[in-house]
């Protein structure tokens, strides 16, 4: 019984040292481990990513939405947009969709590469491969395009192409209004105005 009592003993006493020994080996191998992992290179952003987020607020996914006295709804959404470091007034996008739904059911959709919003005169600009598509057929592409959130303008800038239902266009500009005395929005075509008409093929 002594003999089992002094094993005892000695095993409770080796435990005392051994067990420290084991628990201090596998902390220095974790730190080692630690060490050899290089904290930068798993940051999913280059130093120049990394330098322009931190000079710059930024916003992921940002949405801006609109009403027109008459009841349109004009919304506008962006992979990305900044603060304009010189003008606080102005805010940068890109990747921009927008959509205008006029009061009658009519949609306008549109896309550019990049856009500026100016919220102190409420209206938005964009830029680059900017595309429009109507709810009744139209596809108008142009460089620029100027849009009102106040009231329901859209203005162009610079030469646009497109494509009705039967035919296709070209002018130096174009305007989304709704005219005096009319209720629904209209697509107004002006300077050097071209258009070609395709009449449909008599069916066999």
């Amino acid at each position: 019984m002594q003999s089992h009592i002094d094993r005892h003993t000695k095993l409770v006493a080796w435990a005392k040292i051994i067990l420290p020994v084991i628990a201090l080996a596998m902390l220095s191998t974790l730190f080692l481990l630690s060490k050899s992992v290089d904290p930068v290179s798993t940051i999913p952003f280059s130093e120049s990513d990394l330098a322009e987020r931190t000079q710059s607020q930024q916003i992921s996914q940002p949405e801006v939405f609109g009403v027109t006295p008459r009841g349109d709804l004009i919304s506008l959404r962006a992979a990305l947009a900044r603060q304009n470091s010189e003008d606080k007034d102005l805010m940068e996008a890109e990747d921009v969709s927008a959509q205008i739904k006029l009061s009658s059911g009519q949609t306008v959709d549109l896309s550019s590469t990049k856009a500026v919003h100016n919220s102190g005169a409420g209206v938005v600009t964009l830029t680059g491969r900017v595309q429009a598509a109507t709810s009744t057929g139209y596809k108008i592409a142009a460089s620029t395009l100027v849009i009102s959130l106040n009231e329901l303008q859209a203005e162009s800038k610079g030469q646009i192409t497109g494509a009705g239902p039967g035919f296709t266009f070209e002018a130096d500009q174009m305007t989304l209004e709704v005219p005096k005395g009319e209720k629904d929005a209209h697509i107004l075509l002006k300077g050097g105005v071209k258009l070609v008409y395709t009449p449909p093929k008599d069916e066999e």
